[in-house]
């Protein structure tokens, strides 16, 4: 099927096993978005199924406007606030999926979502994390109640190749491992403003200098706090599982302050800080699912012989 033929087509493809159906609708403008998308809604409410949509508010009020009084009985989420971070637009998911099987009595329901992970205006590094993401709904929800998940694309938005890349990622079947999805190289950044060595003892130090250099990093002080704990979660977590230390880097990219933590380690499992820690089953494990709380966007490259590398960007606050 042609890109042409996709214009207005919801791909039929099921990845994962039958429990979960993860499919891509194609859509061109917003007519053609409003038109498809509540029919897709409106089925699963005739069905008794819950619905949740996860899109950019202006498609939200759109389809809001259409469903009318059907809109009560639909969940919305701001995806460019809960899925800003592609990282945490899984467990966005997960919370959903989780929190209505609790709530289950003992007759079936279905459960039917609308998601856009990708709109105009992502970044190039966004787009990017968002394919891993789409690569992973298979594995993420292997297991658990049956739901499906309807992934919106505006092929007049976005670029061609980025309609191209979700085509094939829909046709893709599940089973990646953490090579294929954590070994592709991040962007080069040049030199960085500071590059530190560190160890358990130099954790105070590490947390010391980032402050310091708060305004190079164009930080104010309504993010330097949350600048300094991703830094030291990356940094702990280095010293806890990545050979007892490590090396932080940091820059200043256009509106966003970065942080890179590499050491010798290497993680095998591609679904890393998508998942909400269980504290009361183990101890620690939240380093990088925090950092994923409080980042705008979290690179994790990892490979055999390279060690790990995990990059954080945090956007600066307006007037930063």
């Amino acid at each position: 099927m042609s890109l042409t033929e996709a214009r207005e087509t919801r791909s039929p493809m099921t990845r994962g096993a039958a429990r979960f159906r993860h499919e891509a609708l194609f859509y061109a403008g917003a007519e053609q978005f409003v038109r498809r998308t509540a029919r897709y809604v409106r089925e699963a409410l005739d069905a008794g199924e819950a619905v949740l949509v996860a899109v950019i508010e202006p498609r939200a009020k759109l389809l809001r406007e259409e469903l009318g009084q059907d809109a009560d009985d639909v969940e919305f989420l701001d995806i460019e606030r809960v899925g800003r971070n592609p990282a945490r637009i899984i467990p966005a998911w997960q919370d959903w999926v989780e929190r209505d099987d609790a709530r289950r009595d003992s007759r079936p329901r279905g459960l039917r979502a609308v998601g856009e992970p990708v709109w105009a205006g992502r970044s190039g590094a966004e787009i990017r994390e968002c394919r891993k993401h789409e690569q992973l709904l298979g594995t993420a929800f292997a297991a658990g109640p049956p739901w499906s998940l309807l992934c919106a694309y505006d092929i007049e938005a976005l670029p061609i190749d980025v309609v191209a890349a979700a085509h094939r990622e829909h046709l893709a079947e599940p089973g990646l491992s953490a090579e294929d999805i954590l070994v592709d190289p991040l962007p080069d950044l040049g030199p960085p403003l500071r590059e530190l060595r560190f160890g358990l003892g130099d954790l105070p130090r590490l947390r010391a200098d980032i402050r310091e250099r708060a305004a190079e990093l164009g930080l104010g002080e309504r993010r330097v706090a949350d600048f300094v704990l991703v830094a030291d979660e990356l940094a702990a977590n280095s010293v806890r599982h990545g050979g007892g230390g490590g090396v932080l880097r940091l820059w200043r990219q256009g509106s966003h302050a970065i942080c890179e933590v590499h050491d010798r380690g290497v993680i095998t499992d591609p679904m890393v800080g998508r998942r909400r820690p269980d504290f009361a089953r183990q101890l620690g494990g939240a380093g990088l699912w925090t950092a994923n709380l409080l980042c705008d966007l979290l690179l994790i490259r990892s490979a055999e012989g390279h060690g790990t590398s995990v990059r954080a960007h945090l956007a600066l606050g307006p007037g930063e």
